[in-house]
C-alpha cells in the first residue's frame, strides 16, 4: 500500500539555446539540477507553444519533510492549467459508496485470527473499542481499510501536496484537469481478490515498528528528490501487491501520456503526480521522452 503514495530513452531532437541548454519561456529564474536528482521536470519540445512542468508529490507527509518553495510556487501560480491525479472530491457518502462492500461485513471475510488483529490494531493505534471499530469501518472494503492503517502510521503534524496546490490554483483561479477520475483510481482494486485484500491488509497491520520505519525512510528519500531510490523502495517493499505493479503503476502511467500530451500542446501546464509514478522504464519521465519531449530535471 505505500504504493497509494508514491511511482515509474530514445534520442530526440532537443531544442537548445546558444549555450546548449534547454529551452524554455520566461523562466529566467529557473537552475538545471545538473545531479539530475529532482522532484522537478521541465518538459520541452519544438513543437510546443510553450514550457510545461512536472512535479512528483507525496500525497501525505509528515510536516518535517514537506518542502515547498517560492520557485514552486511560482512556477504553479504562472500556469494556465494545473494537472493532477485526481482534481475535486467526491461527496463522502460517495466515497464510502465506492469504498464500501456491496453486502456483509469486513469480519466475515476475516477469519477469527485475522479480525481479532484488526480491532486490537484499532485499540493500540486508534483508541476505538471493538463495537466503535466495528460501527465505523466494518462496511469498509479490506482495501480501504489498508489505507486507513497507512495514514494511521504519520503522526503529528502532516501536509498535503495536493490541498495545497489546490488552494493555490482557486485563488489564481487557474483551471484543474484531473488525469483520472475517484472511480478510476479506486477501480484498481475491482482486480484484486478478497484474499488479495485482507493479504494486504495484514501486512499494514503486523509490524508497526518497521511500517513507520519505512514511511520515516520513504520520506528522507523523498526529502532528498532521489526517485529512482524512491521507486526501488517502492518495488521492494511492495509485499503481496508486487504482482500488482503494472496495475498500480504502469497500467495508469501509460493511459496519462496521451492526456498530458493534449494539455500541454498549446498551454503552459503545471502537473503534479505521485513521485512513485515518475522513475523507471515505464515511469512517466521515460514515457513523454519516448513520445518525444525533451524533460529537464530543475532545481528546488
Amino acid at each position: 500500500m505505500k504504493k497509494i503514495f508514491i511511482l515509474l530513452l530514445v534520442l530526440i531532437q532537443i531544442g537548445c539555446s546558444n549555450n546548449d541548454e534547454p529551452k524554455y519561456f520566461g523562466q529566467p529564474d529557473i537552475k538545471i539540477d545538473e545531479d539530475g536528482n529532482s522532484l522537478l521536470w521541465m518538459i520541452t519540445s519544438d513543437n510546443l507553444q510553450d514550457t510545461s512542468f512536472l512535479f512528483g508529490t507525496m500525497h501525505l507527509i509528515q510536516k518535517e519533510y514537506y518542502y515547498f518553495p517560492e520557485n514552486l510556487e511560482k512556477l504553479i501560480a504562472s500556469s494556465e492549467t494545473i494537472v493532477m491525479e485526481v482534481v475535486g472530491e467526491p461527496s463522502q457518502m460517495e466515497m464510502m459508496k465506492m469504498m464500501s462492500l456491496d453486502e456483509g461485513s469486513l469480519f466475515d471475510i476475516l477469519n477469527e485470527e485475522q479480525g481479532d488483529s484488526l480491532l486490537a490494531w484499532g485499540q493500540e493505534n486508534m483508541g476505538m473499542s471493538e463495537n466503535s471499530f466495528k460501527s465505523s469501518f466494518g462496511k469498509m472494503k479490506p482495501f480501504a481499510v489498508s489505507i486507513l492503517t497507512m495514514a494511521a502510521l504519520m503522526k503529528g503534524d502532516t501536509e498535503s501536496y495536493e490541498m495545497d496546490i489546490t488552494k493555490l490554483m482557486k485563488s489564481q483561479k487557474i483551471k484543474g484537469v484531473g488525469l483520472e477520475t475517484i472511480e478510476e483510481q479506486l477501480a484498481v482494486f475491482d482486480d484484486f481478490t478478497d484474499e488479495e485484500q485482507v493479504q494486504m491488509l495484514m501486512e499494514s497491520i503486523k509490524d508497526d515498528e518497521k511500517n513507520k520505519n519505512l514511511t520515516e525512510r520513504m520520506q528522507q528519500v523523498y526529502k532528498r528528490q532521489n526517485i529512482d531510490s524512491l521507486q526501488l523502495m517502492i518495488i521492494e517493499e511492495s509485499g503481496s501487491i508486487a504482482d500488482k505493479e503494472s496495475l498500480l503503476l504502469d497500467d495508469r502511467n501509460k493511459k496519462w501520456i496521451p492526456r498530458i500530451e493534449k494539455l500541454i500542446a498549446k498551454k503552459r501546464t503545471f502537473i503534479a503526480v505521485g513521485a512513485g509514478h515518475l522513475a523507471g522504464p515505464q515511469g512517466v519521465i521515460k514515457l513523454l521522452q519516448k513520445a518525444g519531449y525533451t524533460l529537464t530535471p530543475i532545481e528546488l
